[in-house]
């Protein structure tokens, strides 16, 4: 059998804060390391999803509601569950990593990295579904 969990792939997050949240995976990690024994992925996700717009809302308007709030997190493959889609977003692998989630610098640094693609994403109009809030 193949494997399901690679980077790029979507997932939805069931538990914990971020429980009904779409995340992509940055980097997989099938047999554990040291620190965690088993399954885990670093996942990049949305935390506020872009609302709505319309064609006669303004330039200013449309620019807030267009905003995402990104999360950045490392995951059990227990707690994610993986869909068909695939996101090919390039993150920066020298700001996005497991070492950067352990300071509040190198956190916010990997968050600003993440909001900023997946806005850029977003506004190209590629990939609709994950840009939805799902619901449930």
């Amino acid at each position: 059998m193949g494997r399901i969990m690679k980077s790029g792939k979507v997932v939805v997050v069931l538990s914990g804060r971020y429980a009904g949240r779409k995340a992509i995976i940055v980097k997989n990690n099938d047999d554990g390391s040291n620190d965690r024994p088993y399954g885990h992925a670093l996942v990049a996700g949305i935390d506020r999803y872009p609302l709505k717009i319309t064609k006669n809302m303004g330039r200013k308007l449309v620019r807030k509601r267009t905003r995402i709030k990104s999360f950045v997190r490392v995951l059990n493959y227990n707690h994610v569950m993986p869909t068909r889609y695939t996101v090919d977003i390039a993150f920066d692998k020298v700001i996005v990593n497991k070492d950067a989630l352990k300071d509040l610098k190198g956190r916010r640094r990997a968050r600003y990295e993440i909001k900023k693609k997946l806005e850029e994403r977003h506004k190209m109009g590629k990939n609709r579904w994950f840009f939805q809030k799902l619901r449930f």
